[in-house]
């Protein structure tokens, strides 16, 4: 168990110990070791760097800034590796040194004089651990009704600040303990708990975790780093700042009775949940009743080794594996064909990832949903029997899963009724009649940053133990998420749960959201309306949007497809962004008797067929522009209905909506692409594909942009 071994910069004058039990010894001031500081320095030298010259960059193997100053430029120069690391070199004036030197010249030291004041502020920067210095604990206070205590432990943050103390007292009914929080100055543990032995847990990346003060220093006075919960097993949990203990590798060492064992079992999954990788102990069989750490020293018992035949806790589905870079050498891993994209529905949800469904409330999100998820349960894979969903081919095929947080079973069962028979690879689960929604998202009660919930952790288990899966709905994600997501950290959080969900299930995992505001009448303004931060939208693989046209559209709409109008009744649909290959085309639904959106795609193109022989003219239009610099656009300032007047006779009395469809069609037919122009991020010009736009050969004239820099669709 020598990685247990505390790494300290603290050098000490030897003193013997002979008691566990409770602080009782003289202070003992602690020295900082110059060359223990040095070499942490140089460990984190770029983070130091950043720390002290925030406007500084890398540049190969040196870090560059202005000056001491901090000032932009890269006149200083800071070595970050070889032999040479840490050591600087101003060009502009001369001055030159280690990495002690440049702190103390940033912060302005004076040296030598204030070398131990350098050495204090870099320690403070490092989180130097300060041994606390033992305290004498008087016979005869502190003194209440249980009489004087007989030992006292102190509670010292990272930095060695006093937070709490802990006393113990022996009355005759036997040992109680009570606390005194340092500042609110009362009988009182503070808020949060602190853990034990801040300091050294500070400098440790191994510990290990018991049951009790007296405990924890046995352990300490062998060189371990040891720590506790304030209140031993009988600590709250919740109620404990664990966010020390971050990415350590803890040691659970339980006392030997069923407290213990239970305590074990609690804190067990709060400290892999924060990140840590836990170990338990074991505890020999022929050991009696209460045996702890404690005894163990007291024993003479080979600690070391009992720590070392600690079991590894099994992952808790929680956190991803370590990242092995040598297990992904590109030339093993990516040579040959590569495998093709595999599809949910065919270029809008992509299989075992992440996507995003979006719309105002009231809209069909949830039904159309539904429908999806019965859809993939009883299609056979057949692609002669796909149905049309969103717009596009269903592809996958298995067991399907829709949570709703917001329907009950009434509701679902009335419109399972309307779909028609319910397939036996389907599962339907209304929270509402099923325990009520539980969030799978919420703050960790220590850090207050996002975290996931033990509902989580559960359906994860289940999810993975389905064979066969292929879809998961959550619908929405607002009542499963107690997170404010219009911050970008607890966005990304959720939106990465969901991805390693998708991962490790090979399902498709799509949640639906809504729209922070209802004026979205294109896919532009859809995605832009989507409740949350844009990191919302950002994390997941692909994001579908549902929003209704204005009125005037609709009604062209249904007048074209021969039904009446109603308000609300025309949806349109697509998908709005995409990580990779997407159909990007506008789907147009209609809602039926039944309330379901229904794609009526394929019948506005039967509509649309008199006019198919102006097509062509259309295409030799839209050659004929981007080869004068002077190209169109699909929608927007440049659009081609906006532009219309430039067009032959026969288009200026054409519709938007008609315009637009017919440049969708030759898109689809790949008769047009589009393309980026220099200096733009979008992908928005039209042309042909062997035209001059398409292949970044053109010359914008006066009111477009400079030059076309071809990127093909």
């Amino acid at each position: 168990m020598s990685s247990m071994q505390t790494a300290s910069a603290i050098s000490t004058t030897a003193v013997a110990y002979p008691w566990f039990d409770f602080n009782d010894a003289v202070d003992v001031e602690p020295r900082l070791n110059k060359e223990d500081i040095r070499a942490r320095l140089l460990d984190q030298l770029e983070s130091a760097l950043a720390y002290l010259l925030p406007r500084g960059k890398r540049r190969g193997a040196q870090f560059v800034v202005g000056n001491v100053q901090g000032d932009a430029g890269d006149s200083l120069v800071v070595d970050l590796d070889g032999a040479k690391r840490g050591l600087w070199l101003d060009f502009a004036t001369g001055e030159s040194g280690d990495a002690l030197a440049l702190w103390a010249t940033v912060c302005g030291f004076i040296l030598p004089q204030q070398f131990d004041a350098l050495l204090e502020d870099i320690g403070h920067w490092l989180v130097v651990p300060r041994v606390a210095a033992p305290t004498m604990v008087p016979s005869s206070v502190p003194h209440d009704e249980l009489g004087p205590a007989t030992a006292k432990w102190n509670y010292h943050d990272a930095n060695g600040a006093l937070l709490a103390c802990v006393y113990r007292y022996d009355p005759p009914g036997g040992k109680q303990y009570r606390p005194w929080d340092v500042k609110t100055r009362s009988m009182r543990m503070p808020e949060p708990r602190p853990l034990y032995n801040l300091p050294a847990i500070a400098a440790s990346n191994d510990l290990v975790l018991v049951e009790g003060e007296k405990c924890a220093d046995a352990l300490m006075h062998l060189g371990i780093t040891a720590t506790t919960a304030m209140g031993g097993a009988a600590t709250a949990i919740e109620k404990t700042d664990w966010t020390p203990l971050v990415g350590k590798t803890v040691v659970v060492w339980p006392d030997h009775d069923e407290a213990g064992s239970r305590y074990a079992d609690a804190v067990i999954p709060r400290l892999r949940q924060i990140g840590a990788k836990v170990r338990r102990v074991t505890v020999p069989q022929d050991k009696p009743k209460k045996w702890d750490a404690a005894d163990a020293v007291a024993e003479g018992l080979d600690v070391s080794a009992l720590l070392r035949s600690s079991a590894p806790v099994a992952d808790d589905l929680q956190h991803l594996e370590a990242i092995q870079i040598s297990r992904w050498r590109a030339l093993d891993r990516f040579t040959g064909h590569p495998q093709a994209r595999r599809w949910l529905v065919e270029g809008v949800f992509p299989q075992a990832q992440a996507a995003l469904v979006a719309a105002a409330g009231g809209v069909g999100k949830s039904f159309l949903l539904l429908a999806l998820a019965r859809e993939v349960a009883a299609f056979d894979g057949t692609k002669d029997h796909a149905p049309m969903v969103f717009g596009s081919a269903l592809a996958g095929h298995g067991v399907a899963i829709y949570i709703t947080a917001e329907d009950d079973a009434i509701e679902v069962h009335n419109r399972l009724n309307a779909l028609g028979p319910i397939p036996d690879r389907l599962y339907v689960l209304p929270l509402p009649d099923a325990g009520g929604a539980q969030p799978l998202f919420a703050p960790d009660p220590a850090t207050r940053g996002p975290a996931t919930t033990a509902a989580w952790l559960e359906l994860e288990r289940q999810l993975r133990a389905m064979a066969g899966l292929r879809l998961v709905v959550l619908d929405p994600l607002q009542p499963l998420c107690a997170l404010d997501l219009n911050v970008p950290e607890n966005a990304q959080f959720v939106c990465s749960r969901l991805a390693a969900l998708a991962a490790r299930t090979g399902a498709s995992v799509i949640v639906s959201h809504h729209f922070a505001k209802r004026e979205a009448t294109t896919p532009e303004q859809a995605r832009e309306a989507i409740r949350g931060t844009g990191g919302l939208v950002d994390g997941v693989r692909s994001v579908y949007a549902l929003w209704q046209p204005k009125e005037e559209q609709a009604r062209t709409l249904c007048k074209t497809l021969g039904e009446p109008f109603e308000r609300g009744r025309v949806v349109l649909g697509g998908v709005v962004k995409a990580n990779g290959q997407a159909d990007l085309h506008v789907t147009t639904f209609l809602r039926d008797a039944r309330g379901l959106l229904v794609d009526r795609n394929q019948d506005l193109r039967r509509t649309a067929q008199p006019d198919i022989e102006l097509l062509p003219a259309l295409k030799a239009a839209i050659a004929r522009a981007a080869s004068a610099g002077q190209p169109y656009t699909k929608t927007g300032g440049n659009g081609i209905y906006e532009r219309r007047h430039e067009l032959p006779e026969d288009f200026q009395r054409i519709g938007k909506h008609r315009l637009t469809e017919w440049v969708s069609a030759l898109l689809d037919r790949e008769e047009l692409v589009m393309a980026m122009a220099e200096g733009s991020k979008l992908v928005k010009w039209l042309d042909v594909p062997d035209g001059p736009v398409a292949n970044g050969a053109a010359q914008f004239v006066t009111g477009h942009l400079g030059r076309s820099s071809a990127g093909r669709r």
